[in-house]
Formats: C-alpha cells, sequence, structure tokens
C-alpha cells in the first residue's frame, strides 16, 4: 500500500521500523563515502593540472599547445568506451574492488607523469604524460558512477540524496581547486615539477585509504527494503530498455551536451583569455 505524501513516514519513524525488520547502518558507510570523494576530487585534479598553465608546460617540454590540450581531452575521448565498461565493472566485480582498481589507476597515472623529472634523458616526455593522463582517465568513468551505487546500497532513505550529492560535488570542486592551485604553484617552469609532486599526495593518500579501509562492497545487513532491490538489470538487457526510453535519451543528449561544453571551456579557459593579455592566475576562475 502506498501512503499519501503527507502520511509518510519520517526519517525517526523509518528508522524504527528499519530496526524491527532487522535493517542496519554502519559507521564504515561514511568511510566509503570520504575515500570515494577524495579519490573523485583528486581524479579531478590531474584533469586539469595542465590546462591552466598550459603555455608553460608547452614551452618546457617544447611541445605543441594542440598536444598540451590534448592531456586533457583524453578524458573526454576515454570516457566514451569506458563508460560503458564501468557500468559492467561496477556490477561484475562490486564497489570494493572497482574503487580499489580505480584508486590504484589513478595513482599510478598521476606518478607516471612525473618520470620526465624523476628519469633522465627521455627523448619523448609527451609519451609518459599522456600515459599517466590516460590511466587516470581510465578512472574517471568508475569514479564519477560510484556515488549513486554507494547510496543505494550502503544509506538509508533519508540519507542517499545526501550521500550521492557529496561523492557527486567532489568532482567539481577538484575541477575548481586545480584551475587556482596549478597557477599558483607554476611561477617559473622551475616550478612545474613541484606541482606534478604535490598532486601525487591526494592520489597516494586515496589509494592507501581504498586499499586498506575498503573491506567489502556491500553491507552485511541492508539499511531499507529499497537496498535488498537496488540491483541492476542485466548488462545488455540494461543498455536495451536505456536505448528504448525516449525520455533517457533526450535527457542525456542535452545533459551530456552541456557537460562536454563546460568541460571543453574548462580545458581551454587559460589559453582563450591569456592571448587577450591575463596572466595565468587571473585567468583562474573566481
Amino acid at each position: 500500500m502506498v501512503l499519501p505524501a503527507g502520511d509518510r513516514p519520517g526519517a525517526d519513524v523509518t528508522q524504527a521500523l528499519g530496526a524491527l525488520w532487522d535493517y542496519r547502518v554502519y559507521a564504515r558507510r561514511w568511510v566509503f563515502l570520504l575515500v570515494l570523494s577524495l579519490l573523485s576530487f583528486s581524479n579531478a585534479t590531474l584533469w586539469l593540472s595542465f590546462a591552466p598553465v598550459a603555455d608553460m608546460i608547452a614551452h618546457h617540454f617544447l611541445l605543441s599547445t594542440e598536444q598540451i590540450n590534448w592531456l586533457s581531452r583524453v578524458y573526454l575521448v576515454a570516457s566514451i568506451p569506458s563508460g560503458v565498461v564501468a557500468i559492467w565493472v561496477l556490477d561484475s566485480v562490486g564497489l570494493r574492488w572497482a574503487t580499489i582498481v580505480c584508486a590504484w589507476l589513478n595513482f599510478a597515472g598521476s606518478v607516471f607523469r612525473t618520470l620526465p623529472f624523476m628519469v633522465g634523458g627521455i627523448q619523448d616526455p609527451f609519451a609518459f604524460l599522456m600515459g599517466g593522463q590516460s590511466l587516470c582517465a581510465l578512472a574517471q568513468s568508475l569514479v564519477v558512477f560510484s556515488p549513486a551505487k554507494l547510496a543505494a546500497l550502503w544509506f538509508p532513505e533519508h540519507q542517499r540524496a545526501t550521500a550521492n550529492m557529496i561523492g557527486t560535488m567532489s568532482n567539481p570542486l577538484g575541477i575548481l581547486v586545480a584551475n587556482l592551485l596549478s597557477p599558483a604553484l607554476v611561477k617559473k617552469e622551475e616550478d612545474i615539477p613541484m606541482m606534478l609532486g604535490i598532486y601525487i599526495i591526494p592520489a597516494g593518500i586515496t589509494c592507501l585509504l581504498a586499499t586498506a579501509c575498503l573491506l567489502e562492497s556491500v553491507p552485511p545487513t541492508p539499511p531499507s527494503a529499497r537496498a535488498i532491490h537496488s540491483t541492476s538489470e542485466k548488462f545488455l538487457d540494461g543498455l536495451k530498455l536505456l536505448l528504448c526510453n525516449r525520455a533517457y535519451v533526450v535527457l542525456a543528449v542535452c545533459f551530456g551536451g552541456g557537460i562536454g561544453i563546460f568541460s571543453s571551456f574548462s580545458a581551454l579557459l587559460e589559453q582563450v583569455l591569456c592571448v587577450r593579455g591575463y596572466s595565468n592566475v587571473s585567468a583562474a576562475p573566481p
């Protein structure tokens, strides 16, 4: 029986019913959310770490501006095939292992980018920069798809929106920090190794936390009745249902187009403004 909106139980009543029906919530759900939020934050900072100082990066490595743009653009290109794979991975291997793999990809990519400074005699630094960015790009799809899954499996109904919001908003927060931090750190070309090293720190911490603190994909006892039925459709069946859903297709095209425009503009903002006489710091968003 569906209750009218005014008669639906509040959070206190829901918790009481949950205790009666043996639904439980676990404090470690917040640890999982913290790890996922830090991972999303770190991945976003790695994405845009080069864009705000593209001119100095290009001059230091003797690269073209187009090559520097590809260091950010690879995230957008990789998200198309890796996004489909990420859906299958989350449903097949579970949230815990998907997050751990994502954290290691993110950390490995952040370290791989620094190899031109750590290893002498490298003839083609762009290959290492692009290789590192590509590893981080593969991790992106997993991390942006995970908050909704985490909220559905670990959080009671009255906390799902909050958990999903925290995990999702960590990504644009990382974009903001990267736009502010990179030009603040790189005042001259000799500061580039320091900038790359600083971006390794949150990636390394997140990788350690994910490996040591995430012990299971689902809680021993579901947090609510809906969590029991939160399993997805079979992979191919789910894709067919989505492609046949006209409302979803319209929403995906409109929302995806907006995200694409925002992402492209974020990656090119420094180059658009600096040719008009603005400095790298001034080109960062307020």
